[in-house]
C-alpha cells in the first residue's frame, strides 16, 4: 500500500508539472488507481505530448528557413537593380556646392548653384585735365568739373547646372547671368540701311557665361569644349563670389581674355599639387557672341566674325608648393578653421591673339586691348591690329588669417602698320612704331581679425604702357564680415585712382578721370 501511495503521488507530481508547462488540464483529470494502469496511461500521454512539441519545433525550424531564404533572394534582385541605375532605394540627394540629385550608380547627376550680389555705388569723377580724351566724360560740363553719381544694382545673378551625364566621366556645365547682357549680340534691331546693331545693355538681359561639355580619361587628362573662362590670369579663374574685394584688381583688365569658345585639354600631374590647361579658343571674348554672329563669314565690313584663321592659344600651370591648389581655389581669403600652417602657390601663363582689323575679308574687330597710352598723354583703348603675345605669374599665400595675393602682367603688342581705306595707321603710335608693350602689378593682403567672420583688406597696383610717362595707379581699402563663409557676406570696399586707364561700368570707374569709389554689397551664394 505504501509503494502504491507512492507511485500515485509521483504521477499526480508529474501531471501537475505537464498541466503547468502544456496549458492542458487533459493531463491532471486522470487519477491513479490500485491496479497502476493509471500510470502507463500518465506516462503514454507525456510521450506523445513530447512528440508533439518536437514535431512543432521542427515547423518553426523550416519556417524561419525559408524566411531567411526569402530575404537574401530581396537582397540580391536589390542590390542588382542599383546596378542597372534603378532607383530601388531612391535618388541620393543633398547639398554640397549647390543642390544636387544622383542615381544610386552615380552615372547621372545634376548640381543646381546659383548666385546673387546687390550693391550700392557712389561714384566721384573729377575730370583730367591731361589726355586727348579729358572732356569726354564731361562734355557738357567741360574739363576739369567734378561730378558724382549713386544707386542700387545687381551687380550680377546667375543660375548654373552642372554635373554628368550617361557616365561619371561625361560632365557638363551651363551657366548664364540675368543681368549680364549679351555685349555684342545682334539678334534684334536694325539701323536704317537695313545693317544689324547692338540692341542689348549692359544689364537686365540674360546672357551665357559658361556652356561647355567634357570627358574625362583619367585625374591626368581631361578634355573639354564650349564657352568656359580662358585658362590666363588666376584672378580671373577665381569665382566672382569668392574673391576679396568685389572687383578683380584694376591692373587684371586690360590683359584678361575672361571668357572664350574653343576647347582645352586639363588635368592634374600631381594629384592637387601641380596641374596645367592647355586652351585653343576664337580670342578673348568670343563667347558674347551668339550664333548669328559666330556663323557670319561675309567678306564686307566687319562681321565680327569668329569664323577666321586667327584662333588664340593659351596655357596656364598651377603649383601649390605647400597647401593644395583647392585651398586657394575655394577663396583668396584665409578662411580655414586650421590655419595654423603657412600655405603657397605659385601660378604662370602665356597667351598669343592675333587679328586684323581692317576692311578686308573676314575683318574681326572684336579683341581690345585696355588702357593703352595714346600720343597725347591720355588712355584709350587700342584695338587689336596684329599679333599680342602675352604673359603672367601669380603669388598666393595664406597663414593664420593672413592672405596674400599678387600678379605681374605684361603684353607685347606687334602692330599691323597697313594703311586703313582712309589712309590713316592703325598702330596707336607714331607710323614707325610697329610694336609696343605694356605692363602692370599689383598686391593684395588681407587679416581676419575675427577667425571666419571679421576681415579688411587692402591692395594697391599700376599700369604701364611704352611710350608714355603716364601711370594709371589704383588704390582699394575694404572689409568683409562673413555670415555663412563666401555663400553668405557683406562687403565694403573704397577705390582711389589719380588717373583711370579705362571705363569698367561693373567698377563705376570712367578713363581719364580722378575717381573715389564707394561700393557696399550682399551676396548669397548656393
Amino acid at each position: 500500500m505504501m509503494q502504491h501511495a507512492h507511485w500515485s503521488k509521483r504521477a499526480a507530481m508529474a501531471a501537475s508539472f505537464l498541466t503547468l508547462v502544456t496549458g492542458s488540464a487533459a493531463f491532471a483529470a486522470s487519477p491513479a488507481d490500485a491496479s497502476g494502469a493509471g500510470l502507463t496511461d500518465e506516462v503514454q500521454a507525456l510521450k506523445t505530448r513530447i512528440q508533439q512539441l518536437e514535431a512543432k519545433e521542427n515547423e518553426n525550424w523550416l519556417t524561419e528557413e525559408r524566411a531567411n531564404q526569402i530575404k537574401s533572394i530581396v537582397q540580391e534582385v536589390i542590390a542588382d537593380s542599383k546596378t542597372r541605375g534603378t532607383f530601388a532605394d531612391g535618388p541620393d540627394i543633398g547639398y554640397k556646392d549647390g543642390f544636387y540629385i544622383q542615381t544610386a550608380d552615380k552615372n547621372f547627376k545634376l548640381v543646381i548653384g546659383g548666385f546673387v550680389q546687390f550693391r550700392y555705388t557712389y561714384a566721384y569723377q573729377h575730370a583730367s585735365a591731361t589726355g586727348a580724351n579729358a572732356t569726354t566724360p564731361f562734355a557738357a560740363v567741360g574739363t576739369n568739373n567734378q561730378q558724382n553719381a549713386n544707386g542700387f544694382d545687381i551687380r550680377r545673378a546667375r543660375v548654373s547646372f552642372a554635373g554628368n551625364a550617361f557616365s561619371p566621366d561625361i560632365f557638363f556645365k551651363l551657366e548664364g547671368d540675368f543681368y549680364g547682357g549679351a555685349p555684342g549680340s545682334n539678334l534684334t534691331g536694325a539701323s536704317a540701311n537695313g545693317a544689324a546693331v547692338n540692341t542689348t545693355s549692359a544689364s537686365g538681359n540674360f546672357g551665357v557665361t559658361d556652356a561647355f561639355i567634357g570627358y574625362s580619361w583619367s585625374d591626368q587628362i581631361k578634355v573639354r569644349a564650349g564657352s568656359f573662362k580662358v585658362p590666363f590670369t588666376k584672378a580671373e579663374l577665381m569665382s566672382d563670389t569668392k574673391i576679396g574685394f568685389m572687383e578683380r584688381a584694376e591692373e587684371n583688365t586690360p590683359f584678361d581674355a575672361q571668357r572664350a569658345i574653343g576647347m582645352s585639354v586639363f588635368g592634374d600631374i600631381i594629384k592637387n599639387q601641380l596641374n596645367y590647361e592647355l586652351n585653343i579658343n576664337n580670342g578673348m571674348n568670343s563667347n558674347q557672341y551668339r550664333r548669328v554672329d559666330t556663323n557670319n563669314t561675309l567678306g564686307t565690313g566687319t562681321p565680327s566674325s569668329n569664323y577666321d584663321n586667327r584662333l588664340a592659344y593659351y596655357g596656364r600651370v598651377n603649383w601649390a608648393g605647400s597647401g593644395t591648389i583647392a585651398e586657394f581655389y575655394s577663396g583668396e581669403s584665409d578662411l580655414r578653421k586650421d590655419n595654423r600652417d603657412f600655405i603657397w602657390m605659385l601660378g604662370a601663363a602665356g597667351g598669343y591673339e592675333s587679328q586684323n582689323s581692317d576692311n578686308a575679308a573676314f575683318s574681326q574687330s572684336t579683341t581690345t586691348v585696355n588702357g593703352i597710352s595714346s600720343s597725347t598723354n591720355g588712355f584709350t583703348n587700342y584695338t587689336l591690329n596684329g599679333d599680342l603675345f602675352k604673359g603672367t605669374v601669380d603669388l598666393s599665400a595664406k597663414w593664420q588669417g593672413w592672405s596674400f595675393n599678387g600678379a605681374a602682367y605684361f603684353q607685347q603688342v606687334n602692330a599691323n602698320n597697313k594703311q586703313a581705306d582712309s589712309g590713316t595707321t592703325l598702330a596707336p603710335f607714331n607710323t614707325d612704331k610697329g610694336s609696343f608693350f605694356q605692363h602692370a602689378y599689383y598686391g593684395q593682403i588681407g587679416y581676419m581679425i575675427v577667425p571666419q567672420k571679421f576681415e579688411v583688406l587692402g591692395r594697391a597696383g599700376a599700369i604701364l604702357t611704352e611710350g608714355n610717362a603716364s601711370i594709371a595707379d589704383y588704390y582699394s581699402v575694404g572689409a568683409n564680415y562673413y555670415l555663412y563663409g563666401n555663400n553668405v557676406k557683406v562687403s565694403a570696399d573704397v577705390t582711389y585712382s589719380p588717373e583711370a586707364a579705362f571705363s569698367d561700368a561693373g567698377d563705376a570707374s570712367i578713363a581719364n578721370t580722378h575717381e573715389v569709389m564707394f561700393k557696399l554689397q550682399l551676396q548669397l551664394a548656393f
